[in-house]
């Protein structure tokens, strides 16, 4: 059944309307934060002011997600520009398709994710990949030499099972490695290599290949990095 001009223009408004409720009412509380300036240091109002932009990004995200609006590349895109114009913050939200295997970097408390810059993903085969990090972190003022290899996990489709074999990690800092919210390893790397040669098998049809949205918000002089990464099943 189609929709009738003034249902689909009504739908349109809703849509537009939920794309720019949070936007708005993140103004109003930032405005409230500086207000307050004189309790709270103006980095830690740049912090909250982040913090506060990529929270409800992600809120209205899965928001969309839960009444079955369209998420597109361009819905994102929008999503975006509205926050970018209102709160003069960097925006970044992107999307991909991987297994959701993840680092948290042990030493600085960062995770990394498929589909961004400290992560490229290589289709070896049909069924067998190549998942190479970066642990170092440019957002929170560190070197990168991007030369992914902390770690390089290689991935393995065998009937319904996936192995996962953590091939290298060159590096003095140590991560842990995820597979969505699941640990499989602690404290990989380091000084002596740990975990590195080790392989773990676990269902392949667990996930499967998903949508990760990442989000990453930060302010024009880097002072201060929200990242959160959706998965859209």
């Amino acid at each position: 059944m189609k929709l009738g001009e003034e249902k689909r223009g009504f739908a349109l408004s809703s849509m537009a309307l939920l794309l720019m409720l949070p936007a708005l009412l993140l103004v109003a509380s930032g405005l409230k934060m500086i207000e307050s300036g004189g309790e709270t240091s103006s980095i830690q109002i740049l912090a909250d002011k982040v913090n506060s932009a990529g929270k409800n990004i992600a809120e209205t995200i899965k928001l969309m997600q839960e009444r079955k609006f369209p998420i597109t590349d361009n819905t994102l895109q929008s999503l975006a520009e509205k926050y970018r114009l209102t709160t003069g913050l960097i925006i970044e939200i992107t999307t991909g398709n991987d297994y959701p295997l993840w680092i948290r970097v042990k030493n600085t408390e960062v995770n990394h994710y498929p589909d961004t810059k400290y992560c490229t993903v290589e289709k070896i085969s049909p069924d067998e990949w190549k998942y190479s990090f970066e642990d170092s972190d440019a957002e929170i003022g560190e070197a990168v030499d991007f030369d992914y290899d902390e770690p390089i996990l290689h991935l393995e489709k065998i009937g319904e099972i996936l192995r996962i074999t953590i091939v290298a990690y060159n590096s003095t800092y140590s991560s842990d490695i995820y597979y969505y919210k699941s640990l499989l390893w602690e404290n990989v790397g380091g000084i002596g290599q740990a975990h590195v040669g080790e392989t773990v098998e676990i269902e392949a049809n667990r996930f499967g290949l998903f949508t990760l949205i990442n989000i990453e918000v930060r302010d024009p002089g880097n002072m201060a990095r929200y990242a959160e990464n959706i998965l859209i099943t």
